[in-house]
């Protein structure tokens, strides 16, 4: 069963791992990484897995928009390849936009890259939609794709059970290119 709950400063570097495993070259560096888990640590979620060892996380952020509605989205999702397509990052998502409400957020988004339909199909489940693409956004001939979201429009996937208070599960699988 994977539990997700709120990320502890001792979870670092398990979550650099998860991070480094799933990007490679790309992976954040930790002051980068850092940077984001101090600027609002509580939207820092891990998910641990049944030998209490944390198999993912995710990276929410919240801010007011530039026309006064209330806007959020996911920083970095990501799942320890080894533990993919169990319902890690379906329930990491759920967590993420459960949090996105507590905060009353109106609009949503994340960035994918073009190339990963699992994760495209993942976000799709939840209700985002494919906004625009982003020429070379993570790199030379590396586009990525702009999703949003409008919270009133969010569903939780039936497939979404019991992990922490507040928190729901899932069944697929990583994406940081949020």
């Amino acid at each position: 069963m994977t539990t997700v709950r709120k990320f502890r400063l001792g979870d670092l570097p398990r979550v650099l791992q998860v991070e480094r495993a799933s990007f490679g070259p790309d992976a954040y560096s930790a002051s980068t990484f850092m940077a984001h888990v101090f600027r609002d640590r509580r939207g820092l979620f891990v998910a641990e897995g049944e030998s209490a060892h944390i198999v993912g996380y995710v990276l929410v952020r919240v801010g007011l928009g530039w026309i006064g509605a209330k806007r959020g989205g996911v920083t970095s999702i990501a799942v320890h390849p080894a533990h993919r397509r169990r319902g890690v990052g379906r329930a990491l998502l759920a967590r993420a936009l459960e949090y996105l409400r507590e905060h009353k957020v109106e609009d949503a988004d994340l960035e994918v890259n073009v190339t990963n339909r699992a994760a495209q199909s993942l976000y799709e489940s939840f209700g985002f939609r494919r906004s625009r693409l982003l020429p070379d956004y993570y790199g030379e001939n590396r586009d990525g794709i702009k999703m949003v979201l409008d919270m009133s429009e969010a569903r939780v996937p039936e497939t979404a059970g019991r992990l922490e208070p507040g928190a729901r599960p899932a069944q697929m699988n990583q994406d940081r290119d949020a």
